[in-house]
């Protein structure tokens, strides 16, 4: 990719304003096509003569007409050009400008050429692909930079030479975040450094950072949101309390009642280690179709069914050692599949402000290897309303991976647990699954007792039968914009009920052979097998199996009539913890230890 630098990107911009060419510069002002005053010569003669200063204003619709929201002295460099175009020369273009905004141009290099805008105070670079910016490049009468989603990832060649007069340095959205970069952050540099944009970096330190930070006398302004550092139990407050001379944090006015509620924060650097809290709750789950409703008066006894529902989310997964080293058999992001129906296979867990931060999230987002963990609520049986009153705090040592996995957020799941249950073999072993069906079907007829406290006990259960209800994704990224809670209700759609809750009738093979060999021993002793015996057995069996047929055919013709039920939804919220007081700070490290 061919390199673009900052100035060939401004003067495509100044040559499209047409300076000169019609209506501006020193030629010909007539075209027949312009509206042209009658002029009385003196020889009597009249004839067309040029427009005057308000009828070639009047030309903004035509095709000279060039956009100038790049720089607001561009339309008064325009007029200049119209009214005096003899005194409009070649440098004088330059010095005229003091503002320029060069927005997602493609520019890559800040070069010289730049030093010819002698005047220039205002230099916007955002959304290009500058990766350095040597400071001996910057005109000195800069007072604002602004170089928001770039790629700089050092500031050693910027605070070479630096514009002394600066106030507003805007670095938000690049890959600066290591503990060298603290130390370009000095009153040496920026002595009249009043406003500083970090937003979206990495930096996770926030006692490093702040200490720096202090030594800037006349910050007044700071943005840090979207550093994993914000996501710390002790930010805001102990960043307030540190920095006296703070007016606005995160564009946000620090108020006396903010000052004191965070009073005695700053003392706690020494005490508190840097992590972060975070609460998971699933409050209630409703739409859960009832799984009685398709159980038929007629069905046997045995087996028992017994459901289970349960809420499953995805975690950063808790690392083993402070290095946060990362298990290569453990699922990542990366590869969890962002579609519900592949989740269900998971087994572990001109750009406008819009666009930038759009662009931010992307860049953020790049080389996702954060480990997730899947974490289920206890399963509670079916209720109308199923009330888990489940809450989970995670305390994350890693801020890094933990911004990562906020920026793809998680998948919420809801979980169905069937069991079947079978009355354990007498003493003689002669009861088993198949027995245990036919005596629930002899006993069919009679009133359905429950079983007593001496049968419970004795039942078998089988392996679990799981299935997923649905999935949904949950967004995450808007705690890490200074917002303390996401709480949603999840609507994971419709849900279905299965066929085969009406009648279970499950059958290993050797059942089925054993009961087929006892058809052929019956046929054998009975050799008049087309007998009226015979013949009411042969009936009785195939009206069994057109009962069936029917009671599955009507089973399907259910499922085509369209659901009535309310959908699937889930009450889940996540929480940062945050101390706002010392004595607050001071119970939470007593309870960590």
């Amino acid at each position: 990719m061919a390199c673009q630098t900052l100035t060939s990107a401004i003067d495509k911009l100044v040559q499209r304003q047409g300076l000169e060419s019609y209506p501006c510069g020193t030629g010909s002002r007539h075209r027949s096509s312009w509206r042209a005053h009658e002029h009385l010569h003196d020889d009597g003669s009249t004839g067309a003569h040029t427009e005057d200063f308000d009828d070639l204003m009047e030309s903004r619709p035509s095709a000279w007409y060039e956009e100038t929201s790049w720089s607001p002295e561009a339309s008064q460099l325009k007029k200049l050009a119209v009214k005096e175009s003899a005194n409009l020369k070649h440098s004088f273009k330059y010095s005229a400008f003091k503002t320029l905004r060069i927005v997602d141009k493609g520019v890559s290099v800040v070069d010289e050429g730049l030093l010819k805008f002698n005047c220039l105070e205002e230099l916007v670079l955002s959304a290009n692909n500058i990766t350095d910016v040597p400071s001996e490049n910057l005109p000195k009468t800069l007072r604002v930079l602004e170089l928001f989603s770039n790629k700089i990832s050092s500031l050693k060649n910027l605070t070479t030479h630096p514009p002394p007069h600066l106030h507003h340095l805007g670095l938000g959205n690049n890959c600066l975040g290591q503990p060298e970069d603290l130390q370009y952050l000095t009153a040496h540099h920026w002595p009249q450094l009043m406003s500083l944009d970090l937003s979206w970096c990495g930096f996770k330190e926030q006692y490093a950072l702040v200490d720096a930070l202090s030594r800037l006398p006349r910050l007044r302004s700071l943005v840090l949101q979207g550093n994993p550092l914000t996501l710390t139990t002790l930010y805001p407050g102990f960043t307030v309390d540190s920095l006296e001379r703070l007016l606005y944090l995160d564009e946000a006015r620090v108020t006396s009642d903010d000052r004191c509620r965070f009073s005695g924060l700053a003392n706690l650097k020494a005490s508190i280690r840097e992590e972060a809290e975070i609460t998971v709750a699933v409050e209630k789950m409703t739409g859960v179709p009832d799984p009685a409703s398709l159980m038929d008066d007629d069905a046997p006894e045995f087996p028992l069914i017994s459901h289970g529902y349960s809420v499953c989310y995805e975690f950063l997964s808790q690392a083993p050692s402070l290095e946060n080293q990362i298990d290569a058999e453990t699922q990542t992001l990366a590869n969890v599949p962002q579609n519900p129906e592949e989740h269900e296979e998971v087994t572990s867990a001109p750009c406008s402000s819009a666009d930038l931060l759009e662009t931010c999230y992307k860049n953020q987002n790049q080389d996702f290897n954060a480990p997730v963990e899947k974490i289920n609520t206890l399963k509670h049986e079916w209720a109308e309303v199923i009330e888990f009153n489940y809450k989970k705090t995670h305390r994350i040592n890693n801020l890094d991976a933990l911004k990562s996995f906020l920026l793809k957020g998680l998948w919420l799941t809801v979980e169905e647990e069937k069991v079947l249950s079978w009355p354990a073999q007498s003493a003689e072993g002669t009861e088993t699954k198949a027995s245990a069906q036919k005596k629930g079907k002899e006993q069919s007829g009679k009133p359905k007792d429950k079983m007593n406290k001496q049968s419970v006990l004795d039942l078998i259960h089988d392996p679990p039968v799981k299935r997923i209800l649905g999935s949904v994704h949950v967004e995450l990224k808007s705690l890490l914009e200074v917002k303390d809670q996401i709480q949603v209700r999840c609507d994971l759609g419709t849900m279905h009920l299965e066929q085969t809750i009406g009648k279970p009738f499950i059958q290993d093979k050797g059942q089925n052979k054993k009961l087929k060999d006892d058809r052929k021993e019956e046929k054998k002793g009975k050799p008049g097998g087309d007998t009226a015996a015979g013949q009411t057995n042969a009936t009785s069996s195939k009206g069994r199996d057109k009962g069936r047929n029917e009671e599955g055919t009507g089973a399907l013709a259910d499922e085509s009539v369209p659901s009535k039920m309310e959908p699937l939804t889930v009450e889940f919220s996540v929480r940062l913890g945050k101390r706002t007081s010392d004595s607050q700070a001071s119970e939470c490290m007593g309870s960590s230890k």
